[in-house]
């Protein structure tokens, strides 16, 4: 059941704040591909301003996560995943899509690497099968940057912190001709010491990362009805691997699984101390990630008479490898690397025609994302039944996707405060799947002893989702809606396996929401939901071998509330808190590291990532000094409760809170401005990463973010 005693004492606190301060600002949000406010868009959606962004030292999912609603966020060898309601990602397919600046985000690991001078944020939760297709299960996050303008304008920006962080970044534009204008952003962060204590003699720094980036946005108005807009951007990173290690200790069952050795050697469970196999003993060399993406994207704008036609046209490509000691240990067991490359195009048609009483969009899209993944295991000890050194080569040859679609989506008035909309997309996804995997056994020279996969399917999935919402105007600034939503995510084939392809998953959302004011100074956003899952896709840890399967049905309801308040002129409340309830229907499975339990009955555990609980909390503060400057101060809490991270519920994240602080300085001219943060002030010990995998006997993940500061120092010109 959802925490519904906590809903009242929410809503008094809303209810009794003062009230004798301006009107709450408006953001302008293109998350349902047309222009609105937050308060008009009938959908759950949190929109974060650039203000917001820069006075908060948003850079990543890891910042966003504690200021949106039922959002979570988890990194584990480079694999980053979205939650948003308990949906998400796994095998490298985003259950909440990422689009920058309309450009769709394939893969799950390109999603991340480039947020900088950005306008805006756009967090839309719920399945947006209708205007976003795939891979939009369980919501969306636009990244919309900022555009070039004619006026010559820009910024450099230096910045210090703790373990050794400078990062440094310049953004400079303005006008080449009367209709042509460039802005250029380049970036720079290198973290020289890690968040890891590596305990292995020799082991190393663990963690530290080097990052550079550039964006080039080019905007021309070739006519009076055509514009052009370019971009050409780049973000390199390199360093260690996200270093992870042992959440549990179950090596007794190491022996069953052909690693007795694993039980000999020293583990740590403590927050941000691991073992590793130094570099001069891995058989791959330094333990490293190098990872690239590179996107070049026209879109192109032409108004006509009857509506605008907009053409967004992207091709990208990513490389990321990753070479790891996989076993947690500072033996030499299980050495790893793993190289993925990606070239995704993708085409994308937009006609919309607003008139008095109506709104349409019309859709096409096209996407041809080619993928090849190679993992490979050296064994060089005789472990896993193998009485010689072995390794084990997952070649994903092809993981290609040719996705095919086009909608229709309207907005109807049907008198002066009353609105329906109606949205219809048609998906088709084939997908392509060659896999060679073999197991090798030294003797001294690797030989094939047994080819555990070799084949190449052609699998196609189609599916027509929809959408309808009814919404009414209760006053002019506030609103109720109800939507009836669907969304759609792909079957496929996992890298690991050769087994049959997992089905589809499909959701069907029921939502009531309110929008709107609640007082002259006091903003409210709340909605109440349904899901209902069939075929929801799960990974499965069977013995030590990680499948995906479906799960069979699963529910989701959920009640969020958003509210920020402006007190006075120097002092704005922000508040919002959310209450899930997300469980599985009847799902049967063993679990690998309790093999004695047998089968178990999962109806009524709880999903991953989706804590029951979530609160967030914001201060703001500016007052004005003698000088004509300001000093603003930032609070920030985010509460999660309890998060399991199996469908076994068997081991989970006690409840956290997340404090983040900030004070900034900014000159009378605003040409000067300094920001003096520390994130995680109370040093909480979070695990901001689980990996499914009993090898060895045991759990592994990653750690967040300990407490860090620094300060930044920005000029304006």
């Amino acid at each position: 059941m959802l925490h519904l005693r906590y809903f009242p004492l929410f809503i008094s606190l809303l209810f009794t704040a003062p009230i004798y301060a301006e009107d709450v600002e408006e953001i302008v949000v293109t998350a349902l591909k047309r222009s609105s406010t937050v308060v008009d868009t009938p959908a759950a959606i949190t929109a974060i301003s650039s203000t917001e962004i820069e006075d908060k030292g948003i850079t990543s999912m890891h910042d966003l996560k504690h200021l949106v609603p039922s959002m979570n966020f988890t990194n584990v060898l480079g694999a980053q995943n979205i939650t948003i309601r308990g949906i998400g990602q796994f095998n490298g397919n985003p259950g909440v899509s990422v689009s920058t600046d309309g450009i769709f985000q394939s893969r799950a690991h390109s999603s991340q690497l480039g947020e900088m001078d950005l306008e805006r944020v756009e967090v839309l939760r719920g399945p947006q099968g209708t205007l976003y297709g795939r891979n939009s299960i369980g919501g969306v996050v636009n990244l919309i940057t900022k555009n070039p303008t004619q006026n010559m304008d820009g910024y450099v920006k230096l910045g210090y912190g703790e373990y050794d962080t400078t990062t440094a970044e310049a953004a400079f534009g303005g006008g080449i001709s009367d209709n042509t204008s460039f802005r250029l952003v380049v970036h720079g962060t290198e973290q020289g010491e890690g968040f890891y204590d590596c305990l292995s003699a020799g082991c190393g720094e663990q963690g530290y990362t080097d990052k550079q980036a550039f964006r080039l946005k080019i905007k021309s108005d070739l006519t009076d009805t055509v514009s052009a807009d370019l971009m050409v951007a780049s973000v390199e990173t390199e360093g260690t691997p996200d270093p992870y290690g042992w959440l549990t200790d179950n090596r007794e069952l190491a022996a069953a699984f052909g690693f007795p050795q694993i039980a000999a050697e020293p583990i740590s469970l403590k927050p941000h101390e691991i073992y590793q196999t130094p570099t001069a003993q891995s058989v791959n060399g330094t333990n490293m990630t190098d990872r690239e993406y590179d996107v070049s994207s026209l879109t192109l704008k032409i108004d006509t008479e009857l509506g605008t036609l907009t053409s967004i046209t992207a091709k990208q490509e990513f490389y990321d490898q990753f070479n790891l000691d996989r076993d947690g240990s500072a033996g030499a067991y299980l050495d790893t690397f793993d190289i993925s490359e990606t070239e995704t195009f993708t085409q994308e048609l937009n006609f919309n025609i607003e008139r008095d009483t109506m709104s349409l969009v019309f859709g096409l899209f096209y996407m041809d994302d080619e993928t090849s993944r190679h993992t490979h295991f050296d064994n060089p000890q005789p472990i896993l039944g193998f009485p010689v050194p072995s390794m084990f080569d997952f070649k994903h040859d092809k993981m290609d996707t040719e996705s095919e679609a086009y909608f229709a989506d309207g907005t109807f008035d049907i008198n002066d405060t009353t609105r329906l909309s109606l949205g219809v997309r048609r998906t088709t996804d084939e997908f392509t799947s060659k896999q060679d995997n073999f197991i090798s056994i030294l003797m001294p020279m690797p030989v094939i002893a047994a080819q555990t996969c070799d084949r190449e399917v052609v699998t196609e999935y189609s599916s027509t989702t929809s959408r309808a919402v009814i919404q009414h105007d209760l006053s002019a600034d506030s609103n109720v809606y109800a939507s009836l939503s669907e969304g759609f995510k792909a079957g496929g084939y996992a890298t690991y396996e050769c087994t049959d392809p997992y089905d589809p998953e499909e959701v069907t959302s029921l939502e009531f929401g309110f929008k709107g004011s609640l007082a002259e100074n006091t903003s409210l956003n709340a909605s109440l939901f349904r899901y209902d899952y069939t075929d929801f896709q799960v990974l499965q840890v069977v013995g030590i071998q990680t499948v995906t399967r479906n799960a069979g049905d699963a529910t989701v309801n959920g009640l969020e509330i958003e509210a920020l308040s402006n007190v006075s002129d120097s002092l704005t409340l922000n508040y919002g808190i959310t209450l899930l309830d997300a469980t599985y229907g009847e799902f049967v499975n063993t679990n690998g590291i309790e093999p004695q339990l047998g089968e178990q009955q999962l109806e009524g555990n709880y999903l991953t990532n989706a804590p029951k609980v979530s609160i967030n909390l914001g201060f703001n503060y500016t007052s004005a000094m003698a000088s004509g400057a300001s000093l603003t101060y930032r609070a920030n809490a985010a509460y999660k409760s309890r998060i399991y991270f199996s469908e076994f519920n068997e081991y989970s994240q006690d409840a956290y809170t997340i404090v983040d602080l900030n004070l900034i300085w900014e000159s009378a001219d605003e040409t000067m401005r300094s920001r003096f943060f520390i994130k995680n002030a109370t040093d909480e010990e979070y695990i901001s990463g689980y990996l499914s995998s009993a090898t060895g006997g045991g759990r592994f993940g990653q750690w967040g973010y300990p407490r860090t500061a620094g300060i930044e120092i920005q000029r304006n010109f």
